[in-house]
């Protein structure tokens, strides 16, 4: 129920939106010819246009997301509003932001986050993100709870990374790529009918390299290389018109090496005081096969996937530099390439079987249903050599998570302008621990066993209005939730406490927003405005007793609003711009009077005041000079407003600024081009830490990289 301090925020909301729209339907069409192209989502389980669905939906073309791009989860989503990326460069670590929501510390296992993350509509954990972006068709970032569809963990909206498909297109395409910092590329694709109008198979393969650029200045070397092999590869078979079988199968490996703790106040930051270069090695696999049947009245489709991911990672636990700050001793004291030492092996199995019905493709009444089952086997063997009881010792832990459910979701015309849409989704988690500890020079080992299980819905209510064709207004409601679990750390074990589970959050938002096509199909503009109401956020804590320190997982609630606006425009054939910007105000709320770190009023953390994006695309024929074909140049801006770094608010993130450009010419078969990556060299803070009002550590992306391309057409 919506309380009376949230009316005026809604009202006014609604009475801009309103005058807005207006506005819209009062402009006159104008004459051209020249439109944007038109945009099909799948991230709804049927096709959709996003202009005509009352949910705030981003379409990121792939041609858009650079090859060169090293931090891929921050391309992912550097156009969308309001959504921020956050890591710590460590596997199963990193996490979203999405309109304030987002974990209010590091996720406390691969299922603790608060977006859904699918490919082709196959979901995966944070473990698995994010997917390698290799011949990408368009990534669908969606804001807003989507549980009804995406299911657990899809309180702050879901990422769908649609590749393209082998559809019989023929494509045989190499590109190599060369630049400063040791940037190697080559790229390989090839498509095409294996068997005309029957059987047609696409393969794409990428090997992509760069050289590290943090100084480590106590171990030697630099820290942020990255070594990428990546090859995937799907057949589509279609015996006949109404049935279409899908069959994809991937395998990269990427292995960095890759720094988490970085004094801040180092006058020459970032640069790193690890007393060896800490690495991180990801392997995943992963095979699909997707069978769709079509009747007359309905569609029937059935997924079914599996994914094997594993992780071995080494680092040292004491940043010279960050613990020299900390004690006042010199950072030398803390370099000893034999102790201080964690190394950890993940492996996480997931397996995924949905089967739905949905309607015909343009029928009145447009509706999905259907059933799903998921299971992920995690186990990670973790051996720590450190000076720290809480990280000291030998840790074997397995944790089981299935979760089965049952969906349907509708879109019912109640007039010839008016439309009701909503959906509901019933479903069962259980999880499982099973945790195993050998203290470090003492005999026995602890065994800890655990379970949870719950039972939740989930869902979505929304109206809305066509004042004419192209212009839209909505309102909608919906309520989300993350599921709870156990802690894959075992932070407890140490102490010989039981390892209790963390409690699931749920949340409602509150929607208005409005969607228009105009200027004759060369503009669209969208506009959002939202308020988050999120009971138990997941978080990790801890109790001081005496001089024992014992975690615990506690539960906090918060809330945030904001606006959202992004657009496109089709100037000419030859230029075209987009844009998007977002506010986000977030608070905590509900603090027990017995919390001293944190009090009511406090920001989420990680989540970014405002977000700003801006792009350009320009095409300029070269028969203007005599040449054949035309010139080509592609530039993006992104912008990420400061950000509380934790929930005591004890200092701020940096805002930053992300230039990316490229130019270059393009004939019938060849292409050549130039290209800059964060062309202004700003290192982008992803996470941050406070180990006194005067020491902090980050978390930091990539510099500038700087190269020459070349692709070709056979």
């Amino acid at each position: 129920m919506m309380s009376v301090s949230r009316l005026p925020f809604m009202l006014g909301s609604a009475l801009a939106l309103v005058l807005v729209s207006q506005a819209r339907a009062q402009e006159p069409p104008k004459s051209g010819v020249i439109a944007l192209d038109e945009i099909t989502v799948t991230s709804l389980k049927r096709k959709a246009d996003p202009q005509n669905v009352p949910i705030a939906i981003t379409v990121i073309d792939g041609a858009a997301i650079p090859n060169t791009s090293s931090d891929p989860a921050r391309e992912m989503v550097s156009t969308a509003p309001n959504v921020m990326f956050n890591s710590v460069n460590v596997a199963g670590q990193d996490f979203l932001n999405i309109r304030g929501i987002g974990p209010l510390a590091l996720p406390i296992n691969a299922l603790d986050n608060t977006v859904g993350v699918s490919t082709n509509g196959v979901p995966t954990t944070m473990f698995g993100y994010p997917p390698t972006l290799l011949d990408v068709q368009q990534i669908e970032v969606l804001r807003g709870p989507q549980g009804t569809l995406f299911g657990r963990n899809a309180l702050g909206g879901a990422i769908n990374v649609v590749t393209k498909p082998a559809d019989g297109t023929r494509e045989f395409r190499t590109t190599v790529e060369a630049g400063k910092k040791g940037h190697l590329l080559g790229e390989a694709v090839a498509g095409g009918w294996l068997v005309p109008e029957v059987l047609a198979g696409r393969a794409a393969l990428r090997f992509s390299r760069v050289d590290g650029d943090i100084p480590n200045t106590i171990a030697g070397g630099k820290e942020g290389a990255a070594r990428l092999s990546v090859g995937r590869g799907s057949l589509r078979f279609t015996p006949s018109g109404d049935l279409t079988i899908d069959l994809r199968a991937s395998y990269d490996q990427d292995r960095r090496t890759g720094q988490f703790s970085l004094l801040k106040e180092h006058p020459r930051f970032p640069v790193s005081g690890g007393d060896i270069v800490p690495w991180i090695t990801l392997r995943r696999a992963d095979a699909s096969l997707t069978v769709e049947k079509r009747f007359d009245a309905f569609t029937m489709t059935s997924v079914t996937s599996f994914q094997d991911i594993t992780s071995k990672h080494s680092y040292d636990y004491f940043d010279s530099y960050v613990f020299g700050a900390l004690t006042g001793l010199p950072p030398r004291t803390f370099a000893d390439p034999l102790n201080d030492k964690i190394r950890t092996l993940e492996h996480d199995r997931i397996f995924n079987q949905e089967l739905r019905l949905n309607s015909a493709e343009g029928s009145w009444l447009s509706w999905v249903g259907g059933i799903s089952y998921f299971r992920s086997d995690y186990d990670q063997q973790r051996t720590a050599r450190t000076s720290s009881v809480y990280a000291n010792g030998d840790y074997d832990t397995a944790i089981l998570s299935q979760t089965g459910a049952i969906f349907g979701d509708a879109t019912v015309p109640l007039s010839e302008r008016l439309k009701l849409s909503g959906g509901l989704r019933l479903a069962r988690d259980w999880q499982s621990l099973d945790s195993r500890y050998r203290p470090l020079g003492a005999p026995g080992i602890l065994t800890d066993r655990n379970s949870i299980s719950d039972t939740y819905l989930t869902g979505r209510a929304a109206l809305s209005y066509e004042w004419q064709p192209g212009l839209i207004t909505y309102g909608s409601v919906a309520r989300g939730y993350t599921s709870g679990g156990f802690d894959k750390v075992t932070l407890n074990s140490a102490l010989g406490l039981p390892n209790r589970a963390f409690s699931p959050s749920t949340g409602w938002t509150y929607e208005l927003g409005a969607k228009s096509d105009f200027l004759d199909g060369r503009a669209r503009l969208n506009a959002s405005l939202f308020f988050n109401d999120v009971e138990k956020g997941q978080i990790i804590d801890f109790l001081v007793s005496g001089s024992t320190v014992s975690y615990v997982f506690a539960n906090q609630d918060y809330r945030s609003r904001g606006f959202e606006l992004e657009g496109s425009l089709r100037l000419t054939d030859q230029l075209s711009l987009n844009g998007s910007f977002g506010l986000t105000r977030s608070e905590l709320v509900n603090v027990p009077v017995t919390q001293t770190r944190y009090r009511n009023g406090n920001a989420v953390p990680n989540a970014p005041s405002v977000t700003a994006s801006f792009g350009v695309d320009y095409r300029l024929p070269a028969s203007l000079i005599g040449l054949p074909g035309e010139f080509l140049a592609r530039a993006s801006y992104q912008y990420v407003g400061q950000r509380e770094a934790d929930l005591a608010n004890n200092f701020k993130l940096d805002a930053y600024h992300i230039v990316n450009g490229r130019i270059g010419w393009s004939g019938r078969d060849t292409q050549v081009y130039a290209f800059a990556n964060n062309l202004l060299d700003e290192r982008p803070q992803l996470y941050g830490a406070a180990y006194s009002p005067a020491v902090h550590s980050m978390a930091v992306g990539r510099g500038r990289v700087i190269g020459l391309g070349l692709s070709r057409n056979w």
